[in-house]
């Protein structure tokens, strides 16, 4: 293992650093539009408010509320951004308490539009979707759906105030990387040190068993230390979720959920039922295998991540990283190509590891400026496929920002991991085409399955079923405490793992380990997603033409149903076929493992 010593953020190299002046060019200028944006603000409620019921006074307040919405993404990302790579910065601090002061205004001024659009005459609607804005049938479809869930316009700026305000979301992050602190571990005389970063990135996959449960012991030392903190973080979230749901008139939170992001209960049920019991054996074959590689006789939970070959690294530099993108996803296109590059020439990308950096990926996007992708580079291939993965997720949200406007600029959760999951699956198949050597095969199906598909099909699965087993004891009413969480994530894991490895003690902690669940029913969207990236990853590849199609499905945006989208890419999810085909292919995967395996002895 290389020794890694996490760094202030004044000490790495800023040219792997992302460059926020893309949306700003200085805090000044961010200020500045802060402020007229609150003169913007009121003048638009004073023009608008109790007057869209005229086809040409809506069309107006529609155009204007776009563009609101597009200056709110760009303050809302200079704020964010910097406070994921460096809390202990009082000049980041200072923007982001700016913003959430603005952000309070925003609602102030803007929640009545909700209201008075879900109380709009249909026959209006209609009219107005025909005249005006076809593009925006969709968006008005999901209005009139939503009617019967409105409540007061006093109610709704009330609930819009409270929105704006510093959430749980926040506390949690405090907690996480403001208050702990992780403790060092020896391993043969050397000094260790530790940290949620470290732990993640490294140690969780390290080969040496010493290193990485020694590692984990601190990590879950420290997770136990603030668990009964963290659970009334997030009991209090659930809670205030359960509220607006029976507010609304939801007999469930999920289905209160589901709605709130385009949902589909059939899908979401199927998701977490059929992985349980389908997806689970090949998953124990596989990690059997990985204990009979590496002599394991006590497999444990802290031993899952591992490469299965314990003598086999690929090193990667961030420069290599960018011509591996472009050779594997070439398949999708010139213009593919050219966003990777300029993903790289104008810094899009952050890929120090430092004190105070979250942990994990994401790509947060600005409208027709930067997909802004958080990394944590360690210097190996496999995070190539996290790269690939999140310029899926930067190539989506761009395209779609330069085919639809703002209101149809989202996209249904059940499809928005789709993209990013496919791009893995992309990247996999080119390495594994374009190699003869069966130990660098056996790497990259090693690498696929416990990055690409345990990540999304196994680790965000399982809490899927933690979250939905939580939020079914709140909507009966039982009683929800730190030990409860615990003990239904330890029953999940047990079940889905079954013999083929032990629940080490603190695992069962993990469920502090997410963020997803400040996130809505996120967790279960990364299988379904995974479930369509498959199935359009290799009918790409049979078929390179099949990739203008994928991609066309990806300017679309928010303005058709998930289900729509994914059959539009090439997967019709209206059965549950594509998803026992996902399964399968995982299936074929482990026993190539066990081909392979056999055949380099």
């Amino acid at each position: 293992m290389s020794e890694v010593k996490l760094v202030n953020r004044k000490d790495v190299e800023e040219k792997y650093t992302w460059d926020i002046s893309l949306i700003y060019k200085s805090d000044e200028d961010y200020k500045k539009e802060l402020k007229e944006q609150e003169v913007v603000l009121e003048k638009f409620y004073k023009d608008f408010e109790g007057k869209l019921n005229d086809i040409e006074v809506l069309d107006s307040a529609l155009k204007q509320f776009e563009y609101i919405m597009y200056i709110y993404s760009k303050l809302s990302h200079y704020a964010f951004l910097p406070t994921s790579v460096d809390r202990s910065n009082p000049v980041v601090i200072e923007n982001d308490t700016l913003f959430n002061n603005y952000n309070g205004i925003f609602a102030t001024y803007t929640s009545f539009l909700n209201s008075e659009l879900t109380s709009l005459d249909e026959q209006l609607i209609n009219k107005f979707v025909t005249e005006k804005r076809p593009d925006l049938k969709y968006f008005f479809e999901k209005v009139i759906r939503n009617k019967k869930h409105v409540l007061s316009k006093d109610t709704e700026q009330v609930l819009s105030n409270l929105s704006s305000l510093p959430d749980f979301y926040n506390l949690y992050e405090v907690t996480k990387f403001e208050d702990m602190t992780f403790d060092s571990f020896e391993v043969d005389g050397k000094t260790i040190e530790n940290s949620y970063v470290l732990y993640e990135n490294l140690h969780e996959m390290d080969n040496n068993t010493e290193i990485r449960r020694k590692a984990a012991k601190s990590f879950y030392n420290t997770l136990n230390k603030y668990k009964n903190t963290t659970a009334n973080e997030y009991i209090s979230h659930i809670r205030k979720e359960k509220m607006i749901a029976t507010m609304r008139g939801y007999d469930s939170v999920i289905d209160y959920l589901l709605d709130q992001q385009d949902g589909n209960r059939e899908l979401y049920d199927r998701q977490i039922n059929v992985l349980m019991t389908d997806l689970a054996p090949h998953i124990q074959k596989y990690i059997k295998l990985l204990a009979r590689v590496h002599k394991i006789e006590d497999m444990t939970f802290a031993d899952c991540k591992i490469n299965l070959d314990p003598d086999y690294e690929v090193d990667m530099t961030i420069e290599e990283s960018r011509d591996y993108l472009k050779k594997a996803l070439g398949i999708l296109g010139e213009d593919y190509k050219k966003l990777i590059d300029e993903s790289y020439d104008k810094r899009w990308t952050d890929f120090p590891q430092n004190i105070g950096k979250s942990t994990g990926g994401f790509c947060a996007t600005v409208p027709g400026i930067a997909g802004f992708i958080l990394l944590s580079w360690t210097g190996k291939m496999n995070e190539v496929f996290v790269l690939a993965h999140e310029i899926g997720h930067a190539y989506h949200f761009m395209n779609m920002s330069e085919h639809q406007t703002m209101l149809n600029n989202d996209r249904p959760l059940y499809f928005v991991e789709a993209p990013s999951t496919c791009n893995e699956v992309i990247v996999s198949n080119y390495l594994l085409n374009n190699s003869t050597d069966a130990r660098f095969k056996r790497w990259v199906i090693s690498n696929m399955i416990s990055r690409t598909y345990f990540h999304n099909m196994v680790t965000h699965y399982l809490e899927a079923v933690f979250q939905d087993r939580i939020y079914k004891k709140l909507d009966n009413n039982e009683m929800l405490t730190a030990e409860i969480l615990s003990q239904t994530k330890k029953e999940v894991m047990e079940q889905f793992f079954g013999d083929s490895l032990e629940v080490n003690e603190g695992a069962e902690l993990t469920w502090m380990r997410q963020p997803h669940y400040y996130m809505g029913l996120y967790p279960y969207t990364y299988s379904a997603g995974l479930t369509i990236g498959t199935a359009v990853a290799n009918k790409i590849e049979e078929d390179s033409s099949a990739a203008e199609v994928w991609l066309n499905a990806l300017s679309k945006g928010s303005s058709m149903s998930a289900l729509d989208l994914a059959k539009l890419g090439g997967c019709d999810v209206s059965t549950e076929e594509p998803l026992k085909q996902a399964i399968s292919y995982v299936g074929y995967l482990v026993d190539e493992l066990y081909k392979l395996t056999d055949e380099i002895k």
